[in-house]
């Protein structure tokens, strides 16, 4: 597994971590401008909790910005990190925080693709399903 891989994505769920317990986009925004490429892609199903296209840094920051709007108490775990090859990395999280609207609780177990360039997240997918990341990334079980 690329060491440097699964460190670059634990890094981030520290900053993620940090930016939902302080509520300050800061430390998430840090660790994008570091880790990111300009030009990245995120792309979240209609199935996903934030849904869409997210361009460049700013999509990055704004993914985690619009998450914030949604829920209070936020929190995320990393469960399982999956290595496909040098540039490729399966995370499967959970998380979950309360909606802000009515209170009601939250838990989800996405699991992310992140493909790097140059030790640079350039692209960032977001899977409802274990299995439908395995498959993206032609590791299907």
């Amino acid at each position: 597994m690329s060491e440097e891989n699964v460190e670059l994505a634990k890094e981030g769920i520290v900053a993620i971590n940090e930016t939902y317990k302080t509520g300050d986009i800061g430390p998430w925004q840090r660790h994008v401008e570091k880790s990111f490429d300009a030009d990245v892609v995120l792309l979240a199903p209609k199935e996903a909790f934030t849904e869409g296209e997210w361009q460049g840094r700013e999509g990055a920051v704004g993914f985690v910005a619009n998450q914030m709007d949604v829920l209070e108490d936020m929190w995320l775990r990393a469960d399982d990190f999956i290595d496909v090859d040098d540039d490729r990395l399966l995370v499967a999280i959970t998380f979950g925080g309360r909606a802000r609207h009515t209170g009601i609780a939250v838990e989800l177990t996405p699991t992310h693709l992140f493909e790097l360039r140059d030790g640079k997240v350039f692209r960032w997918q977001v899977f409802q399903g274990r299995d439908d990341a395995l498959d993206a990334a032609g590791l299907s079980e």
